[in-house]
């Protein structure tokens, strides 16, 4: 039986850069559901030069063990009221913030498939389909302030690239989780939009379980993914979204007219804060808008109640993490 489980990372931003504040909302998780939120939160931190727009990067959260595309949606939507209700800042879901260049500052939306009879085959499938598939949740547009393309993130970030035959190897688009055992697609931005992200679960749940095989090739998607993630949707790429549909419903019109378009005509219209704040409106089920953190309490004392609360307990389990994925 094929199972899934979603990754959600988004930075929060206060109110244009994100703050080690994020520790104490990721300790507030913690502590409310401890034995669940020990292994499915995390937080990540900018590295080198990028470390000169602050430490912080986003924070995670992640489902449980799905089966179905559904069933992670519900879970999705379920952490997201969670998360709304402690954050203090724009919650924003981009692979990339619009007005930095930091390539190890950056966000993704990572999809585990296991469950499945052929590994190797379910990877050939989704690897196949992988450049429409990207675009389906590219969000990452800006460098600098200036428009890129599709997705910034997915042309420099550090923990992805283009694929290169060893499926093992951790920094790439697709891989097989060592930890794990499972498929992990890692060539997806976050996005505010659900319905975006169940075409995208709906493609590799039906990829994963089809008889149909498509063998992989590198150079081919190699190209594909650069066009992608430039230029966007190439006659190429949509025909690859038609071909899709073999198996499940992906609008064509949608990877033709991706989230990066539109974040980049908000920014356009309405500059920057303006745009996380609506980003951030479209992110909340129900909660609380953005408060401005007082200078003593929100700068100093949350910072070092989140990293004595989450960050010191969970240091064991990330360093066991990082040795199973080396």
């Amino acid at each position: 039986m094929i199972t899934l489980g979603l990754e959600e990372e988004v930075f929060v931003t206060e109110p244009l850069l994100p703050t080690t504040r994020s520790l104490y909302y990721l300790a507030k998780l913690l502590w409310k559901k401890p034995s669940r939120n020990y292994h499915l939160t995390a937080s990540n931190f900018a590295r080198g030069k990028d470390l000169k727009y602050g430490m912080m990067s986003g924070l995670e959260v992640a489902t449980d063990i799905c089966h179905s595309p559904l069933e992670v949606v519900t879970q999705l939507r379920e952490l997201r009221t969670e998360l709304s209700k402690i954050a203090m800042g724009y919650i924003v879901p981009l692979g990339h913030l619009i007005q930095i260049d930091a390539p190890t500052n950056v966000c993704a939306l990572q999809i585990h498939i296991g469950g499945s009879e052929d590994i190797e085959h379910a990877y050939d499938n989704i690897a196949h389909f992988l450049p429409a598939i990207m675009l389906m949740t590219a969000n990452a547009p800006f460098r600098m302030g200036e428009r890129f393309g599709q997705s910034y993130r997915l042309a420099v970030g550090y923990a992805t690239g283009p694929l290169t035959g060893d499926r093992f190897y951790r920094f790439q688009d697709l891989i097989i989780s060592r930890r794990l055992g499972t498929i992990e697609v890692r060539a997806l931005d976050p996005v505010t939009c659900t319905s975006r992200i169940k075409y995208v679960l709906d493609a590799v749940y039906a990829l994963a379980q089809t008889k149909d095989h498509y063998p992989l090739d590198l150079e081919r998607y190699k190209k594909l993914r650069e066009q992608a993630i430039t230029n966007g949707a190439s006659p190429e790429i949509a025909q690859l979204a038609r071909d899709l549909n073999k198996y499940c419903n992906f609008p064509v019109e949608l990877i033709q007219h991706t989230q990066s378009d539109t974040t980049a005509k908000m920014y356009e219209k309405y500059g920057l804060e303006e745009t996380y704040r609506h980003i951030d409106s479209l992110y909340r089920v129900d909660g609380i808008l953005y408060k401005k953190p007082s200078s003593f309490v929100g700068k100093f004392l949350q910072p070092a109640a989140g990293f004595l609360g989450y960050y010191a307990p969970k240091f064991p389990y990330v360093t066991y993490k990082w040795l199973k994925e080396k």
